[in-house]
C-alpha cells in the first residue's frame, strides 16, 4: 500500500508538471505571436509574402533560362518543397540564437524554462509554415488548377520527412539558444548559416543532379537529405536513393542532447539567470 501510495502521489506530481508546462508553452506561444506579428494582419501577410518572393525569383531565373524543374512538372511544387524547410530551419537558428536572452526575465520565475521557451518557438515556426503552406496549396489550386496530389505521392514518407524536419529544428533552435545565451557574436554568424542554408540545401538542385565533388559536400548538410527525402515521397515519378534519413534524424537528436545538457549546466550553476 505503501508503494501503491507514493506511486501515486509520484504520478500526480508528474501530472501536475506536465499540465503546468503545457500552460507555460501556450501563454508563451500567444506572447511570442503578438510580439513577432502584432494585433493586426500585417506580421502574418509578410510570413506568406516572404517565402513567395523567393518562390518568384526562382520561377523567374528558371523560365527565363528555359530550365524545367529538378524533379517533376511543376517549379511550385520543386520550389516550395525545399523553401518551406529552409525557411522554417534558418529562422529556428537565427530566432533562437537570442529566444534565452530575450526572455531572461521571466525565466525568473520557476514555471518558466529554456524547454518551455523553445518548445513555444519552435512550434510557431512549425504552426506558421504549415499554414503557409496551406495557403499555397489552396492558391495554386484556386487559381491555377494545380491539383492536391501534385503535393503529396506517399503519406508515411511524407509524415516521416516532415517529423524529421520537425525535429531537426527544434534540436538545432534550442542548441542554438543555448550558445547565444553567454556567446554574444553567435547572432551575427546566424545570418551566414541562414545563406549557407539557402544554397546548398536543394532549392534549385536534387542531389542527383550534383557532380560527385559537389554532392560529397552538400551531403554534410542534413537539411539537404530532407528536402530531397520531402521530393521523393511528394513528386510522382521521382525517386531518389541518395538522402540518408537517419543522418538529419541522428543530428536533430544531438543537437537538441547537447542544448538540454548545455541547459542543465547553466541551470546548476546560476550562471545567466540575472536579466
Amino acid at each position: 500500500m505503501v508503494l501503491t501510495d507514493r506511486f501515486r502521489d509520484d504520478l500526480r506530481q508528474v501530472q501536475d508538471a506536465g499540465l503546468s508546462s503545457l500552460r507555460t508553452i501556450h501563454g508563451l506561444l500567444l506572447r511570442e505571436s503578438r510580439t513577432r506579428y502584432g494585433r493586426r494582419s500585417a506580421g502574418y501577410v509578410w510570413a506568406l509574402i516572404s517565402p513567395m518572393i523567393l518562390l518568384v525569383v526562382m520561377m523567374v531565373v528558371f523560365s527565363a533560362i528555359a530550365r524545367p524543374a529538378g524533379a517533376g512538372e511543376s517549379l511550385v511544387v520543386f520550389f516550395l518543397t525545399a523553401i518551406i524547410p529552409i525557411f522554417f530551419l534558418r529562422n529556428g537558428i537565427t530566432r533562437g540564437g537570442n529566444a534565452i536572452r530575450a526572455n531572461r526575465v521571466l525565466m525568473q520565475y520557476p514555471q518558466v524554462n529554456a524547454f518551455e521557451v523553445i518548445t513555444a518557438r519552435t512550434l510557431l515556426e512549425a504552426l506558421t509554415y504549415f499554414i503557409v503552406l496551406v495557403l499555397f496549396v489552396l492558391i495554386m489550386f484556386a487559381f491555377f488548377g494545380l491539383p492536391f496530389t501534385a503535393w503529396i505521392d506517399q503519406p508515411l514518407p511524407m509524415l516521416q520527412a516532415g517529423g524529421t524536419l520537425l525535429l531537426l529544428c527544434y534540436g538545432a533552435c534550442f542548441l542554438s539558444s543555448q550558445i547565444g545565451r553567454a556567446f554574444d557574436p553567435w547572432n551575427e554568424l546566424t545570418g551566414p548559416i541562414g545563406r549557407i542554408l539557402l544554397l546548398t540545401s536543394g532549392l534549385w538542385f536534387t542531389l542527383g543532379s550534383l557532380p560527385p565533388e559537389f554532392l560529397a559536400i552538400v551531403q554534410y548538410n542534413p537539411l539537404a537529405h530532407v528536402v530531397e527525402w520531402i521530393r521523393d515521397a511528394s513528386i510522382r515519378d521521382f525517386q531518389s536513393e541518395l538522402y540518408n534519413p537517419w543522418y538529419p534524424l541522428s543530428l536533430g537528436v544531438l543537437f537538441l542532447a547537447a542544448g538540454l545538457f548545455i541547459d542543465w549546466l547553466y541551470r546548476i550553476s546560476g550562471y545567466d539567470l540575472q536579466p
